[in-house]
């Protein structure tokens, strides 16, 4: 019972990890926890849980696992499992880094070129100056590719995540064109929970912002229902299930009970599920809205057209979801539309505020939660 109530208390404070019994009272812990400001993915076994004698400790670094036990680092004889957990990030022991860059660089980048020419796994597309390399068309991951300056290996443009900042991953940790090949494919596996989270979504739910949907994309916003919107985000693109925020979008007194059934409701998610599936519980709904079959009707839909600017979709891809507490008001309109049009009042009072919040159509209130339309 002791046991049981630990797990439950860790697994509250570290959302990230998954817990799984072996035989012999042993635990395997899995996932990513979040010390210090950072994110820090590791696996942890306990053979005599939940105290910590023989355990072994394997962090991510680098995207590989290096392992830890007491041979080569340090905790205090009386720490408990939550302790190991907190100080985790000053555990680690320092290595020398090794300098070879000026051998490396002193390789023909050209000869590696041809080295790496390998059309089973992925393109390889040079520019007619050689001045650009283009890798693409990877096995499996179809849509992504990687562009690069020669000789300098500058980073030109990815498919990866706005949110992620390849260059510094790159430059941290790449010296040579295959360095970074190979980082470039680690990150594109260690990626595939991120994509395979959104993939449920994209197919079964009538996404409306981002459009069109690409592999730079962390955010999805989707109808839960008429006038109530789902805007669902992956911070950490690496931590997909403890970085996830869900947020409500819609009317005042829609948003104040949905909040509620989204925050009963997360504390019963199933990790065995995607996130499609443990949505559709927290809502005890079979489906969402499902996908327009023709989004041409909607933009020909007047009824659909934003009240401010006419138009149904933005060229940045935003549609019109804004409407105030007043069900029997007509009030549509794109979030952008609306601030650039409170911006332009005498008061210029702050957008979306509690202060404000006036239906310019009928002056019932608007809800602040249509702010968050207007933060990617």
């Amino acid at each position: 019972m002791e046991q049981a109530n630990l797990k439950r208390q860790l697994a509250l404070k570290y959302p990230g990890l998954y817990f799984e019994q072996k035989k012999d009272n042993a635990v395997a812990l899995r996932g990513v926890v979040h010390v210090n400001s950072k994110w820090i993915r590791l696996k942890l076994y306990l053979p005599h849980f939940p105290e910590l004698r023989d355990f072994h400790l394997n962090l991510q670094e680098h995207l590989e696992y290096k392992r830890y036990t007491t041979e080569n680092i340090q905790i205090k004889t009386n720490w408990q499992l939550d302790d190991l957990l907190l100080h985790i990030a000053q555990l680690k022991p320092k290595e020398p880094i090794s300098d070879d860059i000026s051998n490396q660089h002193k390789s023909n980048i050209y000869t590696e070129i041809l080295d790496l020419h390998n059309p089973q796994e992925y393109r390889l597309q040079l520019n007619d100056r050689f001045t650009r390399i283009r890798f693409c068309g990877f096995i499996e991951h179809e849509a992504h590719y990687l562009e690069l300056e020669l000789p300098s290996l500058r980073l030109i443009a990815h498919s990866l995540p706005e949110c992620i900042q390849l260059e510094d991953i790159l430059e941290s940790n790449s010296h040579s064109l295959t360095d970074i090949l190979h980082l470039y494919l680690k990150l594109l596996e260690e990626l595939r929970p991120f994509y395979d989270s959104f993939s449920s979504i994209d197919e079964l739910c009538d996404v409306l912002q981002p459009c069109p949907i690409t592999t730079k994309d962390n955010t999805r916003v989707f109808p839960l229902k008429e006038r109530v919107y789902l805007k669902l985000t992956i911070a950490d693109p690496f931590a997909s299930y403890a970085s996830m925020a869900v947020q409500i979008i819609g009317p005042t007194e829609e948003v104040v009970h949905l909040r509620h059934v989204l925050s009963d409701g997360l504390g019963n998610w199933d990790i065995e599920l995607d996130m499609h599936k443990n949505l559709l519980h927290i809502f005890d709904m079979c489906y969402f809205p499902m996908p327009a079959e023709d989004e041409l009707k909607k933009d020909n839909d007047e009824q659909q057209r934003c009240n401010i600017c006419f138009e149904y979709r933005l060229d940045n891809g935003e549609v019109p979801l804004v409407s105030c507490d007043n069900s029997r008001c007509v009030l549509k309109c794109h979030a952008s539309c609306l601030k650039e049009w409170f911006d332009t009042l005498v008061e210029g009072k702050t957008f979306l505020e509690v202060s404000f919040g006036q239906c310019p159509f009928c002056k019932a209130k608007l809800s602040t939660s249509f702010a968050v339309l207007l933060k990617n």
